[in-house]
């Protein structure tokens, strides 16, 4: 409990400071934009990578992913109420809640935007709802019985992941460093917001079912 109330306190961090930014964003546009211009010093050689891994991070990749989990768990019948439900529920929570933050906020895409983008900037829906995809399977997987070398890549992949996405966002200007910052801190609290919630519930249920039989 201490744990991830101490966890939770730290994700205010970057959820506070992106929304800092982008409510005073007329002070920091400079800032944020040199940020997209030291980005965009790697192109073209970038570009194609990039590419890829902002699309793995759309709404189709992290939809896809979240079915094929769920499709995996539900064939391995044990696994579905710890690891395909709660990965499920993490990814529809996260991305309601960017939705409504975004129709909020309403923060205007960059105006150095390389690609053709709709919806609001703030927060990033990328940075956001991979961050709370990942680090749910991350929370679930490391639940099972793993060597340690095989944790250790887990997380390190897990959590890159969707860091990388977040940087390709701002390097094709699609979004601010801030709208980044933002989302990562919010998919991160909403996966273990989530997580704590359920198997709180899926505990408490188990135990009462157990006291039956």
């Amino acid at each position: 409990m201490k744990k991830f109330n101490f966890l939770s306190l730290l994700l205010l961090l970057p959820i506070a400071l992106g929304a800092y930014i982008a409510f005073f964003e007329e002070n920091f546009y400079e800032i944020e934009k040199s940020v997209f211009n030291f980005l965009r010093f790697f192109s073209p050689a970038m570009d194609l990578p990039a590419k890829a891994i902002t699309e793995l991070g759309s709404a189709v990749g992290v939809i896809g992913v979240t079915v094929i989990i769920l499709i995996v768990t539900i064939i391995k019948k044990k696994y579905f109420f710890t690891f395909g439900l709660p990965v499920a529920i993490t990814s529809i929570v996260s991305r309601v809640i960017n939705i409504i933050a975004k129709n909020i906020i309403n923060r205007e895409r960059p105006d150095f935007k390389v690609l053709n983008v709709s919806e609001s900037s703030f927060p990033s829906g990328h940075s956001q709802n991979n961050m709370a995809l990942y680090i749910s399977i991350l929370l679930v997987a490391l639940l099972i019985d793993l060597a340690p070398k095989w944790k250790i890549t887990l997380k390190i992949s897990l959590i890159a992941l969707p860091i990388l996405i977040g940087i390709t966002r701002i390097y094709f200007g699609v979004h601010y460093l801030s709208d980044v910052l933002a989302g990562w801190g919010i998919g991160a609290a909403v996966a273990l917001l989530t997580h704590y919630i359920y198997f709180k519930i899926y505990y408490a249920v188990k135990e009462k079912k157990n006291a039956k039989a």
